[in-house]
């Protein structure tokens, strides 16, 4: 992948972006990791490059979504329409799924993997039907029939269970015993009541004879007293019998009423009603449609087969009766004979196979070790609780999430965990870019990946583990990387790293395109490019006012004369506006030992300031770091701002001479204007200069990043809006 070239037009938010990428290794650039980075403020291009990718990658065509405009999309690699296969997005928005295919694959052989999974798929075949039939017998969910043997065998393989129960003896006849209806938990808690252990037979017997009796009104199997009493009672609840309606009963010469009703059932239940527990466990075995059925059960057993039913079901021969019943579904059924057949002709295989990918489970176990080692400071360690069978490929990876505080430890899986942090969370996200990564470079498959903000959410200790897990990514000739980001810190730090400083690029908004121009200003600004052209460049003069200050302020204090001066061209104070450029270089040569002068040395410094600044307002493009402009801007804006809040204090306050003494000056005058006319409609544009501006102006060459990351666009809309006050 030696060029990469994009042209795009109506892409999501990208009106117009063509450029050609060269990762080649050659002229002159061998050695040089196949990157760029590119630094995009937010809003110009970088999530709208990521989602035309990501929709190439997923084999769609990229989109314009607001204004429906034609789209086009080209993307060739070496002059060949690209792959989707070879186009990977890492995304700036978390984005976990938990099934995804790299987690199992990764260390999987891919011979080994296609006959393993050839295998699978034929004993899945024979394993399904064999579920479908033990689900008719069973009555059990299709899903529970494997859980289910595999527990009462207290075996984990399947295969073996169903060898066992073909090969365990004979049994009774359990055709009529089912067990979904036997070990029904609420039917169970009725076996195992000490009342119907101690009165089983007794109840047994006495419930048998309610059918027998002369002048029953049940029939075994087709009315049951649990059947009768839903029956009458849905009649009372209608009003059957409150309408003076009556029941005739077969066999009986006239109708009968609820009392004469109700009393005929008495004489007939006297037999088992009259001991109180056995009317209980007649009340229980009648309380829902599980023990209802184990009720229906009891009537369709012969009296032998009661009699097995009732020893079988005693709580400690339940174990047995469950491996019982299994045998007797599988002794005869010939879907257990074919897939035994087929299992046993491929198990040894199978082993071969399992035994070979089994040597490889140390490399799961380091990629694992690698997360740990470099994402430092999580709350949690990570593990993979079922590391043979991820290396075969015939299990998801179970994630384990290792919490210690003291001697305390706890274990989670990734469905149980809920309180992780955005930056955890998106650690967890990285932790499937490894795996991604892995698998594609056993492949040696060719990619480019395209990195969304990687950093975003992390502190600076896991910021450089992100630039590590990129950097390892250079390594490999097949892969190449277009690394997006809108923080300068970590456009910087990826220079600093590994990227190559022409291979670091910066994108401009132009009115209908964007632009991708080589960045400047990445290494030392203010030694690489201010300290030299301070004397030619009027906007990089008017910007190191704010530098200069904060180191007299460092070497000599806030109370030093040359401190106070520039104060003056920071805020609007009463010498302001008789403050000369000359006196500025004056300021400047004393302190740094230079002897540089200007042509516009007799200009008053804010009009130099706000000459410049209305030149970048009017400019229709502004290409590169603009560092000098954003500074130049934010002191014109703060600088419009106070001369307006100044002149409306007065106003308000009747004091013509009024000035601000404070050392907050920005912030005391907006408390002022504030208390004297809350509603002034003017004190939305102020708020924003507050909040964007103000902060940013104590520059030093240890944190700018902030006023970077503001785009000059936003600064000067501000400006234009400030002037217009």
């Amino acid at each position: 992948m030696n060029t990469v070239r994009i042209n795009f037009n109506n892409c999501y938010g990208i009106r117009s972006l063509e450029h050609e990428f060269d990762f080649s290794l050659g002229n002159g650039q061998r050695g040089k990791p196949r990157a760029y980075a590119l630094y995009a403020p937010n809003g110009s291009m970088k999530t709208s490059f990521a989602k035309t990718f990501e929709d190439l990658s997923a084999g769609r065509s990229p989109r314009e979504e607001r204004f429906d405009r034609e789209t086009k999309c080209e993307v060739e690699v070496d002059g060949q329409p690209i792959d989707s296969e070879n186009i990977y997005v890492l995304h700036s928005v978390i984005e976990i799924k938990r099934d995804r295919p790299a987690v199992t694959n990764i260390l999987v052989n891919p011979e080994h993997k296609a006959r393993y999974d050839e295998i699978l798929v034929d004993l899945d075949k024979l394993k399904t039907k064999l579920v479908n039939s033990l689900q008719k017998k069973s009555k059990l969910k299709k899903d529970d029939i494997e859980t289910s043997i595999t527990q009462d065998w207290d075996n984990s393989n399947f295969a073996d269970c169903v060898r066992l129960a073909k090969e365990s003896a004979d049994t009774e006849d359990y055709t009529q015993f089912v067990y979904a209806v036997i070990f029904e938990p609420k039917a169970l808690e009725i076996l195992k009541s000490p009342e119907f252990l101690s009165n089983a037979q007794q109840f047994n017997q006495r419930y048998q004879e309610l059918f027998d009796k002369v002048g029953t009104i049940y029939r075994k199997g087709v009315f049951n007293p649990t059947k009768a009493e839903a029956s009458f009672s849905t009649l009372d609840k209608q009003g059957f019998f409150k309408s003076g309606h009556r029941v005739h009963l077969s066999g009986e010469q006239e109708s009968l009423d609820q009392e004469s009703l109700n009393s005929k059932i008495e004489q007939i239940h006297e037999e088992i009603d009259a001991d109180q527990v056995l009317k209980d466990i007649r009340k229980k075995l009648s309380k829902n449609a599980q023990t209802q059925a184990l009720t229906d059960l009891f009537e369709s057993l012969s009296p032998s087969l009661t009699e097995v039913f009732l020893e079988k079901t005693k709580p400690q021969n339940q174990n047995q009766l469950r491996k019982e019943l299994w045998a007797f579904y599988i002794r005869d059924n010939a879907d257990a004979d074919s897939y035994l057949e087929s299992y046993n002709a491929s198990k040894e295989e199978m082993a071969a196979i399992e035994q070979t990918a089994a040597q490889f489970v140390p490399q799961w176990a380091k990629a694992i070790d690698l997360f740990n080692s470099r994402f430092i400071d999580m709350p949690f360690r990570l593990a993979v609780e079922n590391q043979t069978a991820v290396v075969l490929g015939k299990e998801q990876a179970r994630l384990q999430f290792i919490f210690e505080d003291g001697e305390d430890r706890v274990v989670w899986s990734r469905s149980e965990l809920r309180t992780l942090s955005q930056g955890e969370s998106r650690a967890l996200y990285l932790l499937y870019f490894i795996f991604d990564v892995e698998e594609r470079i056993l492949n040696q498959q060719r990619t480019l990946f395209v990195i969304d903000d990687a950093a975003d959410s992390f502190d600076y200790k896991n910021k450089h583990a992100i630039i590590q897990c990129l950097k390892d990514l250079s390594k490999h000739d097949f892969f190449a990387q277009v690394i997006l980001t809108h923080n300068f810190d970590f456009f910087r730090s990826i220079q600093n790293s590994y990227v190559a400083y022409n291979r670091c690029l910066m994108a401009n908004k132009c009115s209908d395109s964007i632009e991708l121009v080589q960045a400047d200003g990445i290494k030392n600004i203010f030694v690489k490019k201010w300290k030299e052209e301070i004397p030619d460049d009027e906007r990089i003069l008017c910007a190191s006012v704010p530098f200069v200050r904060n180191l007299i302020e460092y070497t000599r204090g806030d109370g030093d004369s040359d401190y106070l001066k520039l104060t003056s061209l920071l805020h609007w104070k009463s010498d302001t506006d008789a403050i000369k450029v000359v006196d500025f270089l004056d300021i400047y040569n004393r302190f740094f030992g230079t002897s540089h002068s200007s042509s516009r040395g007799d200009a008053v410094f804010i009009d130099l300031l706000f000459q410049n600044a209305d030149d970048i307002k009017n400019r229709e493009t502004n290409t590169g770091l603009c560092l000098e402009d954003k500074v130049l801007m934010s002191i014109a804006v703060r600088l419009k701002a106070e001369i307006y809040l100044i002149a409306k204090l007065r106003s308000l306050r009747g004091e013509p001479n009024y000035w601000c003494l404070s050392d907050n000056q920005f912030g005391q005058l907006m408390k002022e204007l504030q208390t004297a006319d809350p509603n002034t409609p003017e004190l939305q544009t102020l708020d924003k200069v507050s909040v964007t501006v103000s902060s940013n102006i104590h520059l030093n060459s240890f944190m700018y990043e902030p006023i970077l990351d503001l785009t000059i666009d936003h600064l000067t809309n501000l400006y234009h809006e400030v002037c217009n006050l």
